[in-house]
């Protein structure tokens, strides 16, 4: 493989980690790794504790400190006319990429969890059982969940083919197409969820309109990102590297200059952080009234009808009866399976014993005669 492509490829969002990139790499790095604190706190609290609810988050965050150490590494490494690490710079590119998309699937289980409470039983605020209502929420929930795959997967298929994309011309014609089917199904996403859920906020009873306007906000922010994104994917560079010369010759279109560092960091990075930072501060249990998984049932005939909560909590007198709550639900559906096992094996201890029976008169029968 040569040092560099004999042909135009796709830029590299962000540019060259170049020395200027050291400072900022290094206060993102730190700042997400400050982030994941806040969560530790909610985490310790059991009426704050989250499991898998928004756990994707935390992750990113702990995968954003990986990023960006490896960002400043390079950067404080790279010397003018130095050509960096393919691989490295491939890592950066797929997770810049890809990461946002993460935040939608968050706010799927958000609105889940919100949209289920406006179908549930409380004598208190008026409201009786629905539960057809809840099985259509969780079936579009569902679906919602699924469509940001047409987003992540062209994403991951188009940098599959980053690195063959210096000596192939056809690998960099795929990755430009398709990153940019990537962030376009992106935005159309965001904005879509956006107009929905404004569009029920007012619409659907019992609705927490708290809960909607904190999901708005985390998805217009996910879209200035991939506003960003469709407005420099347009950017081709034949080198990988900045020229040495006073001063540095940076390559057009690579986004490399000071302009160009600074538009990313301002709307690709910091977006981005301030999702995580909220995320992992908010009390999701009683934004949301949920509870540590959220809204994780597909049906309520196995373990019974999630009951309502007060401000993430289970609390006397809210929600559906005691005798319906998910641990006694989970408990009766047990209890009936081993009945349900237990008669089957009876009823088949009962029919070997027939046989048994009419065998044993066939043989005394046949000794008679």
């Amino acid at each position: 493989m040569s040092d560099q492509p004999q042909h135009s490829i796709p830029s590299l969002v962000g540019g060259f980690p170049t020395q200027a990139d050291f400072v900022p790499s290094i206060l993102f790095a730190i700042a997400y790794g400050l982030s994941v604190i806040p969560f530790i706190i909610r985490f310790m609290n059991p009426n704050s504790r989250t499991w898998t609810f928004a756990l994707g988050t935390f992750a990113y965050s702990v995968e954003r400190v990986v990023v960006w150490s490896i960002r400043a590494s390079q950067s404080h490494d790279h010397h003018l006319g130095e050509t960096l690490s393919k691989g490295k710079l491939v890592y950066q590119q797929v997770s810049f990429a890809l990461g946002f998309i993460g935040f939608g699937t968050d706010c799927v289980a958000f609105m889940r969890a919100a949209l289920v409470n406006t179908t549930l039983e409380d004598p208190k605020r008026g409201s009786v059982d629905k539960a057809r209502e809840r099985f259509w929420s969780r079936r579009a929930a569902d679906l919602a969940g699924l469509l940001w795959m047409v987003s992540s997967v062209p994403g991951a298929v188009g940098y599959s083919k980053m690195t063959g994309s210096f000596d192939h011309p056809e690998n960099a014609d795929k990755l430009f197409n398709l990153r940019y089917v990537s962030a376009s199904v992106a935005l159309f996403l965001f904005v879509f969820y956006i107009v929905a859920l404004r569009y029920i906020r007012n619409r659907i009873e019992w609705l927490d309109k708290r809960a909607v306007d904190c999901t708005c906000g985390i998805l217009s922010l996910a879209s200035v990102v991939a506003i960003y994104r469709l407005t420099v994917l347009h950017n081709r560079t034949s080198v990988l590297n900045v020229l040495p010369s006073t001063p540095p010759l940076y390559p057009p279109g690579s986004l490399t200059t000071t302009a160009s560092k600074a538009t990313f960091y301002i709307f690709h990075a910091l977006p981005e952080l301030i999702i995580a930072w909220s995320i992992q501060s908010l009390n999701l249990r009683a934004l949301f009234n949920t509870g540590p998984f959220g809204d994780w049932r597909g049906a309520d005939e196995r373990v019974g009808k999630v009951r309502l909560r007060q401000n993430g909590v289970y609390v006397d007198g809210v929600g559906v009866p005691k005798d319906e709550s998910t641990l006694r639900g989970l408990s009766k559906w047990y209890n009936d399976r081993q009945k349900r096992k237990a008669a089957k094996a009876k009823a088949q201890d009962a029919a070997g014993t027939v046989g048994s029976m009419r065998t044993g008169s066939q043989v005394e029968l046949t000794e008679t005669v």
